[in-house]
């Protein structure tokens, strides 16, 4: 065989590996999809029973070192709430992060000159300073004073069917 000819050979092998590899980018796309459209209510739950028959039956806590089930779930409900605090703190981080953008909002909607560009109609602005309310507009969605101002459902106490339905939940 000559040098071309191995060359050619080499060409077509990695023609047909980057074939390959773009039908199996497409087909691991769609299992993908079909695997979260297949996970309905009914399955999750008969997959929780019968993973709780199991773990029940093989009894893994006493199989690694004789720990008990006791413990794993204590660990188990710790790394969750552990897992829940940073997702909270990250949700915080992305408010404040939010809340900056507006005060930097407001601060340039207040310092705009009457008669020139704001930066609503400034199509270069960002698009946090940017308001959804189109040019000329007036009207006002909410005034500052009502969405400051308490749900009265939250003062008064529930009523006696919610209040069995809460402690029904909580126990």
């Amino acid at each position: 065989m000559s040098f071309e000819d191995l060359q050619a050979k080499v060409e077509r092998a990695e023609a047909a590996l980057e074939a390959r590899e773009r039908q199996t980018a497409a087909d691991f796309r769609v299992f993908g999809g079909i695997w979260r459209s297949g996970w309905t209510p009914p399955r999750i739950v008969v997959a929780g029973l019968a993973g709780g028959f199991l773990a029940g039956w093989v009894r893994p806590g006493q199989a690694i070192a004789g720990a008990q089930p006791a413990r794993w779930l204590q660990m188990l409900g710790s790394v969750a709430g552990l897992a829940s605090s940073i997702q909270a703190a990250f949700a915080a981080g992305a408010a404040e992060d939010a809340a900056q953008d507006a005060g930097a909002a407001a601060r340039g909607a207040k310092a705009a000159p009457e008669g020139g560009v704001t930066a609503a109609e400034n199509p270069a602005a960002p698009s946090s300073q940017r308001s959804a309310t189109p040019p000329g507009d007036t009207t006002t969605s909410i005034p500052r004073e009502r969405a400051r101002r308490p749900d009265p459902a939250w003062e008064t106490p529930p009523r006696p069917a919610e209040a069995a339905t809460e402690l029904s939940e909580s126990r």
